[in-house]
């Protein structure tokens, strides 16, 4: 039985929904291929599918996007757009590429392949270095960014969301982010990722993720939609897992990562195929990149 209730003007929670079982199309412990990153990308932060096998990525201290080609296995290019920062995801809307520093500034990024003809506008939201911003990701359906906090769940001073996490709206047209969190994860409900019959008093959004060291956190590193289904996925560095939500925000799928493969799992990204692509830290080595087929059921 699903008991649905309003909170902080008009966002919907949900309690006491079951999760359902659904198939899961990815065998996470098998990958299909296996991509040694380039010593630059040790510290890779987030990757976006471009076009003809080849992966744009970023890492977390230079305002640069890599080319990286998943055919040649190797670096192509580098494009500088900003000076050295705290770069945590990017993400791609036609034509043009976003990227997200962690104290909430967006990055447009037009002509984003030639470093001569890069046009770059820097934008500042109401998202500060207190939210810690880390995840990003383009909704085609909706025409707007989503991004994902791992700090401070208020943008504004009159806004009290203890005990929640959240995830904003980017308006793409206005060049703002929304006063209300797109989603609110209420961190009360976890108590055990391992035992998924707790999922059911999760928040009706996404669910977090109990530590060890007893603090209830959801530090979401990235998330993607997924071409085919519109399915979220959530990809969380702290507590290994991925997510999934359906369009309407059901959480339908919770996959455990193998701690000793995903080492600081930091980006997610889908070809348009729904070809699923897993970027992490190497974590005093070379970072990675994982590819994982679509199976059938």
């Amino acid at each position: 039985m699903l008991t649905l209730h309003f909170c902080f003007s008009g966002i919907l929670l949900a309690q006491d929904a079951g999760m359902r079982s659904d198939f899961f199309p990815y065998d996470l412990s098998h990958p299909a291929e296996k991509f040694i990153l380039p010593e630059i990308l040790e510290e890779i932060s987030g990757n976006v599918y471009f076009s003809d096998e080849i992966m744009i990525c970023i890492q977390d201290e230079q305002g640069d996007l890599f080319f990286y080609d998943l055919k040649e296995k190797r670096l192509l290019k580098r494009v500088a757009f900003a000076t050295d920062a705290d770069f945590e995801d990017l993400a791609l809307a036609g034509d043009v590429m976003y990227v997200l520093r962690s104290n909430g500034t967006i990055y447009q990024l037009k002509n984003f392949d030639d470093e001569n003809a890069l046009r770059v506008k820097e934008i500042k939201t109401r998202l500060t270095k207190k939210n810690n911003c880390e995840g990003l990701c383009y909704d085609r359906l909706h025409h707007r960014l989503l991004i994902a906090l791992k700090g401070d769940p208020e943008a504004d001073e009159d806004q009290n969301f203890d005990g929640f996490r959240a995830i904003y709206s980017y308006d793409i047209e206005k060049e703002k982010v929304l006063k209300m969190p797109e989603y609110l994860i209420e961190m009360s409900k976890i108590h055990d990722l391992e035992n998924a019959s707790l999922y059911k008093k999760n928040s009706h959004h996404v669910p977090g993720v109990f530590e060890d060291s007893g603090d209830k956190k959801f530090q979401p590193s990235a998330l993607a939609i997924h071409p085919l289904s519109g399915e979220i996925y959530l990809l969380a560095s702290v507590g290994k897992s991925i997510i999934v939500l359906s369009p309407d925000g059901e959480i339908i799928s919770i996959q455990n990562l193998d701690k000793r493969q995903f080492v600081q799992p930091e980006g997610i990204s889908f070809a348009p195929d729904g070809t699923l692509y897993i970027s992490s830290e190497g974590d005093g080595g070379n970072g990675i990149m994982m590819k994982f087929l679509m199976k059938s059921e």
